[in-house]
């Protein structure tokens, strides 16, 4: 939902609107994104390379995206002027979509394919514990998005 607003708000969005969705960007990464990273790479990626080498594909490609979102709070947040943060935050939305959209599509429905039934519920266990409000694993919904 953050990457849609984003897209939606950015191109009309004053200064002072910018600086607002700047901050709101961060409630949503320390408060959201960033413990879904780690349970991401502590929980799915810790099964998945029982079963692929590091430099597969799939987790290169889930790893460097992670990094590339990470460089880009850091950027918004050394802005010097409203413009580049403007574009971080625009970067970041469309890094974000892309990304939701990778994983729904691709990587979860071969984590699915990869991993045993036991891991997967032992998965799905660790996830509902680190996250409780979550009412499925994110591969369950993997053809919805």
């Amino acid at each position: 939902m953050f990457a849609l607003r984003l897209e939606r708000e950015l191109p009309a969005a004053s200064d002072d609107d910018v600086e607002r969705l700047y901050s709101q960007l961060l409630q949503f990464w320390s408060r959201g994104l960033l413990p879904h990273f780690h349970t991401e790479s502590e929980c799915l990626l810790a099964r998945l390379i029982r079963h692929r080498p590091l430099d597969d594909p799939q987790i290169a490609r889930l790893h460097a995206e992670h990094l590339t979102m990470y460089g880009l709070v850091s950027r918004m947040q050394d802005a010097a002027t409203p413009t580049e943060r403007r574009e971080a935050l625009r970067e970041f939305g469309l890094t974000l979509h892309d990304h939701i959209r990778w994983e729904e599509r691709e990587l979860f429905e071969s984590a699915q394919a990869a991993l045993t039934e036991g891991e997967l519920d032992a998965l799905g266990d660790e996830i509902a514990a680190r996250h409780p409000k979550l009412t499925s694993a994110p591969w369950e919904n993997a053809g919805d998005g």
